[in-house]
């Protein structure tokens, strides 16, 4: 309190004379603080109620009669309460010996001023902040919308509060688009796909994943969580990186990747040749199935392989794998029907420490949990027990399992790939496999054809295994196109498995460099070798010639030219015209 403006007051005493109190109000101002010899105040001498009360009483009178007595005595004004203020006519401030009179309304001034004077100063200082703070806002706001990076910033309920002005580039639309919407609004009305803000609100986690805008941009999101002090989420703030060139780019390269090996023929047509993570094909049928493989790839919905045991579905399977974003991490492959139905569950799932006898004391992580970022390849699906299959449909909807002797469900980022040679339709008919499963598992399909339907690879295989077999033991083995013609009209109900352990027992049995027909093994020699009928031992160059000329009779009745038919034969099409000749087909190229 400033109380440099007021002088220490004039102290009289109580045996003043009233004459003595008006000589000196006339050189001194009042008021006066009226004092007994021993110093004990008695009260206040102010000017215009001494006066009043002259003319009130006369002169006669005490000084008492003249005094207010209607005050209090602080040392520090600051200590004064409203109360005080509101009853004491007169404040004493008593301080380093000193006296002080001040009537109540200068005290209220005074404090008045001094708490403006106060508020100002706070408000100056304020307002110095204010402008800091704009200023650093203003900067992070620049900061922010520099990014080349969306950032995306909602509250624990998923309010948007910031979008960087990179949305524009990513989305088409401008921040105010975004702002103030809930991020379940904008993902109902398809402006966000699979958000990541979402699923980080209902899990409190760090989660990351592709989004396609739908003007076709796609890009890599990752949403983190942010908490109070106290623990409670707080903001969620993600991150969105175009990755639409990079996904072009890796397209493109798994393209060329599934044709960039083209088998060279003697003419112009020769069938073209794909190879990619050991599936070889120059048939139609298996390179469209590898090409919806490159289609379904980077997308993580549900992919159901048919095909009979041996074509290879746990290869396409890992073909897929290596085509999708999932590629570096793991591919874990479970043969349903290879693992005893008492031990399948924890096998899968795992189990919690001390859940059944000889369980391990620490517990165990299943085949799902050790696929969790990666692909679960479910072979031989159909060979599943009904009570494990209820599990596998909740793992598949929700992505959550619980172990053997858990009591919490984990969670899992799993892509899952089912494959089987049994015909589901007829079990589910046979209350064998559950029909709410099938349909979760066969989001896409895909048929894998027998080897016996596509000869065209036989030959391919053929080589391909032999080079692989000769390697493996060291070995230069060489099959001659008599040989090669035997395997070719094999049916191999084992398909591709079968067909790699005949080629494996060639290269391991053969007696010399050159495997001829009396080489190959028994059950192969004379197992369909020919389309002839042979009624007794003819010479073998003989037997081959028939076969040749009966296999030429099919072809010209089932293709419609020469050069489909060397398509067939994996030959060259003058080869066809010219063995056609050489029996004496009458055929015109024009009508076959």
């Amino acid at each position: 309190m400033d109380t440099e403006l007021k002088k220490e007051s004039l102290i009289v005493f109580s045996d003043i004379s009233i004459l003595d109190v008006k000589a000196l109000l006339k050189i001194h101002s009042s008021p006066f603080i009226v004092m007994k010899n021993h110093l004990g105040i008695l009260g206040i001498l102010d000017e215009g109620f001494f006066l009043k009360q002259m003319d009130f009483d006369g002169h006669n009178q005490e000084i008492m009669a003249y005094l207010n007595t209607s005050f209090v005595v602080v040392e520090n004004l600051d200590k004064l309460s409203e109360e005080d203020m509101s009853i004491y006519d007169f404040v004493i401030q008593h301080s380093d010996n000193q006296y002080r009179c001040y009537p109540i309304h200068e005290v209220r001034e005074m404090l008045l001023k001094k708490k403006m004077k106060s508020l100002l100063s706070l408000n100056e200082s304020l307002n110095e902040e204010l402008e800091v703070t704009r200023k650093k806002v203003k900067e992070l706001t620049q900061i922010l919308h520099s990014s080349y990076d969306e950032i995306f910033v909602t509250d624990a309920n998923g309010d948007t509060l910031f979008v960087s002005e990179a949305c524009k580039k990513l989305t088409g639309l401008p921040p105010e688009a975004f702002i103030n919407k809930n991020i379940k609004e904008l993902v109902e009305k398809g402006l966000i796909v699979n958000s990541v803000t979402l699923k980080t609100i209902k899990t409190k986690a760090i989660h990351s994943a592709e989004q396609t805008y739908p003007h076709g941009l796609t890009v890599f999101s990752t949403a983190k969580p942010i908490f109070d002090e106290e623990g409670n989420l707080y903001r969620i703030v993600s991150n969105s990186r175009d990755i639409t060139e990079l996904v072009e780019m890796k397209s493109k390269l798994n393209r060329v990747n599934l044709r960039n090996q083209r088998a060279q023929h003697e003419n112009s047509h020769a069938k073209r040749t794909v190879s990619f993570n050991n599936f070889i094909t120059n048939s139609d049928k298996m390179i469209k199935v590898l090409e919806l493989a490159e289609k379904v790839a980077p997308m993580d919905s549900s992919i159901f392989i048919h095909g009979e045991t041996g074509v290879g579905k746990g290869v396409l399977a890992r073909v897929i794998h290596d085509l999708s974003s999932r590629k570096d991490k793991k591919f874990i492959q479970v043969n349903c029907g290879a693992i005893p139905s008492a031990l399948i569950e924890s096998e899968l799932f795992g189990y919690e420490s001390g859940a059944f006898t000889g369980a391990n004391k620490h517990g165990k992580p299943g085949l799902v949990e050790s696929a969790d970022g990666g692909t679960l390849f479910l072979d031989e699906i159909g060979e599943m027990p009904l009570d494990i299959q209820v599990k596998i449909l909740h793992l598949v909807q929700d992505r959550t399992f619980m172990k053997v002797g858990g009591t919490k469900e984990k969670k899992v980022n799993i892509r899952i790939i089912s494959a089987t040679n049994k015909d589901l339709k007829q079990m589910i008919k046979n209350n064998q496999f559950r029909e709410d499963l099938y349909y979760r598992l066969h989001v896409v399909p895909m048929e894998i054809p027998q080897l016996r339907e596509r000869k065209e690879d036989i030959l391919l295989l053929t080589d391909y295994f032999l080079k692989k077999f000769n390697e493996k033991y060291g070995q230069s083995i060489t099959i001659d196109d008599h040989s090669k013609l035997i395997l070719q009209l094999q049916d191999y109900p084992g398909n591709v498995r079968e067909l790699e352990n005949v080629m494996e027992q060639i290269v391991v049995t053969a007696r010399k460099p050159i495997v001829t027909i009396e080489d190959l093994p028994s059950d192969l020699t004379y197992k369909d070798t020919a389309l002839v009928n042979l009624t007794g031992i003819i010479p073998l160059k003989k037997a081959l010639e028939e076969t040749e000329k009966q296999l030429l009779s099919q072809a010209l009745s089932t293709y419609k030219s020469t050069r489909k038919i060397a398509k067939a034969l994996e030959v060259s099409q003058t080869t066809i015209m010219r063995k056609l000749g050489k029996y004496q087909f009458i055929y015109d190229e024009d009508k076959i």
